[in-house]
């Protein structure tokens, strides 16, 4: 039969690992799911918030006008929902715009510099009175206002490197100073300008807040007046044109009248198409439409509609999701194998342990029956028949000491197989140990042993355990000692001093093993094995009930002393 393989962590770790990976994705598709049900739902909610006020406006405008005299108060407002939408939202695409009951779009939010004239006298509902539009060509013809028309083409941070490495984009609107509308047309062209601009850093789809006031304003002033400007109407921003108004300013002037008034760069250049495309099944669209008729009875459909890129938005928020989850889960896994590779290393520490016994205790029964044979043999035959009564006593010595180790290896089984311990109580085992050299006090006596027992060490265990420990401990350093030598047992249990419990002798021979090795069945501390004063599965024994009483132990020999130290 083939030898199995031992496996080794990295062989525990990896199949416990691959079979958490369906685990995490699951759990990561449940995130993702959930944040994608969250978008969607804000998309709903965020469109319904920007194009229900616009929607009721429009329909306040056409009840008493018709839709050519308000076209140009409408058309802001889908400018307006188009621009609100997209700056609160990095992302988003959106479009508003009407058609006419042909079906032909007739407005829609293509962004412009618009002039908004106000009347500081009127309530807040109604102070709206005009707007005025500059030509979208005539703005992409000047390069300060292109780069503004285009700063929210790539708004959305797409890359994990852009995560790291956030992309600045010029985020401002122009100050108009002076300007001039045809009022016949609408038109408005603008005259003198500052285009004061901050940076805006973005960090996984998101604005940097922050960054929005920590970086000072930088302005240009440009000066883009028409050369014929007769007939239209002047606005001012100040009462000197030419200088850049304080930032608190609210003096304006227009045709020479004082109005509150503020200007604003409005507007998308996204279509239906670009709109309603979904790139991934993640994305969403949200549209919103309702049919309306103006004072002439004409039938408009205004149109609201926001779609968000999900998948572009969140990418680096769902990478780094991800790596999170798989960081977890090795770690989890990690945990786990390592509690698995020990039970493992455990039971090949157990497999190896029982060959060793199974080779040492065939090794030490084979010498013993050998010597039997052999004097069986001579009896048999009657050789010598003199020595009968010696091959005899050599029979039973061998038969003895085979019996001894019979009787130790069933006992240190039955101790291996214990699984629950026994009741335990609080004991001194200096205590404990004075009471079992008075068993062997014959043999210390017979050698001129001197045995000392000194200090307290107070645990909790379980007595007849402990009692054999003790009995076994006491009688090996007996045994092993020279004459007229010492066996000294002493504790320490005291605050600030190492907790130990000491059982150390002077032992007869050099040991020539390593000291842990003693704790194995069947070592001895003569290698040649002739010793029949035991089986050498007594510290064996000592080691198995310690183990299961929960203590530590160790075997040191230092300075010509044998010490058994438990902790």
């Amino acid at each position: 039969m083939a030898k199995n393989k031992r496996k080794n962590f990295i062989k525990v770790f990896i199949p416990k690992f691959l079979i958490s990976i369906p685990i995490v994705i699951i759990v990561f598709i449940i995130t993702v799911t959930f944040m994608n049900m969250r978008s969607e739902s804000a998309l709903k909610k965020n469109n319904e918030i920007y194009s229900d006020s616009r929607m009721e406006k429009i329909e306040e405008y056409l009840s008493e006008n018709s839709f050519e005299e308000k076209k140009d108060l409408i058309g802001f407002l889908l400018r307006l929902h188009q621009s609100s939408s997209v700056f609160a939202w990095p992302g988003y695409k959106s479009i508003a715009y009407i058609e006419n009951e042909n079906g032909e779009v007739v407005l829609d939010s293509e962004k412009a510099l618009q002039i908004l004239i106000i009347d500081k006298n009127k309530d807040a509902d109604n102070r709206l009175m005009g707007v005025y539009t500059c030509d979208l060509d005539y703005l992409q013809s000047i390069p300060e206002f292109a780069d503004l028309l285009k700063y929210d083409d790539e708004y959305t941070s797409d890359t994990l490197l852009e995560f790291f490495l956030p992309k600045k984009i010029v985020d401002c609107y122009p100050i108009i100073l002076t300007g001039y509308a045809d009022p016949e047309t609408h038109k408005f062209y603008v005259g003198k300008c500052v285009f004061p601009y901050y940076e805006t850093k973005m960090f996984i789809g998101y604005e940097s807040e922050e960054s929005r006031y920590d970086e000072p304003y930088k302005k240009i002033l440009v000066d883009l007046t028409p050369e014929d400007v007769s007939g239209f109407l002047e606005y001012n921003s100040a009462s000197d044109s030419a200088s850049i108004p304080d930032e608190n300013s609210t003096t304006k002037y227009f045709d020479g009248e004082l109005v509150s008034s503020f200007t604003i760069l409005c507007g998308g250049k996204e279509s239906v198409k670009d709109v309603t495309s979904k790139v991934t099944y993640l994305d969403h669209v949200s549209h919103i439409s309702k049919q309306v008729k103006d004072v002439n009875g004409d039938t408009y459909t205004v149109h609201f509609m926001i779609s968000d890129n999900f998948t572009k938005a969140y990418m680096s928020v769902m990478i780094i999701i991800a790596l999170i989850y798989l960081f977890i889960d090795a770690g989890f896994v990690l945990i786990i194998s390592k509690i698995s590779y020990e039970k493992l290393k455990g039971f090949y520490r157990n497999e190896d342990y029982r060959k060793a016994l199974m080779s040492s205790m065939a090794h030490d029964l084979k010498t013993p029956l050998t010597v039997m044979s052999g004097y069986a043999e001579n009896l048999k035959e009657n050789v010598q028949t003199e020595k009968r009564e010696h091959y005899a006593d050599a029979i039973l010595e061998n038969t003895t000491y085979m019996n001894g180790i019979i009787t130790d290896v069933l006992g240190l089984a039955k101790l291996e197989e214990e699984t629950a311990k026994s009741k335990t109580e609080k004991f001194d085992f200096c205590e404990i140990a004075k009471t079992q050299a008075e068993r062997i006090k014959p043999l210390l006596e017979e050698k001129n042993i001197t045995l000392t027992v000194d200090g307290s060490f107070n645990r909790k265990a379980d007595r007849a355990s402990l009692e054999r420990v003790m009995d076994n401990l006491l009688s090996n350093a007996a045994k092993y000692t020279k004459e007229g030598g010492n066996v000294n047992v002493y504790a320490k249990d005291k605050p600030f001093s190492k907790h130990v419990f000491v059982i150390e002798n002077t032992p007869i021979d050099a040991i020539d093993v390593k000291p842990s090795k003693l704790w194995e069945p069947f070592v001895k501390g003569d290698p040649s094995r002739s010793d029949k004063n035991g089986t050498g599965l007594g510290l064996s024994i000592v080691k198995n009930i310690l183990d299961n009483l929960g203590f530590k132990s160790k075997i040191k020999i230092k300075d010509g002393w044998f010490k058994v130290i438990i902790r």
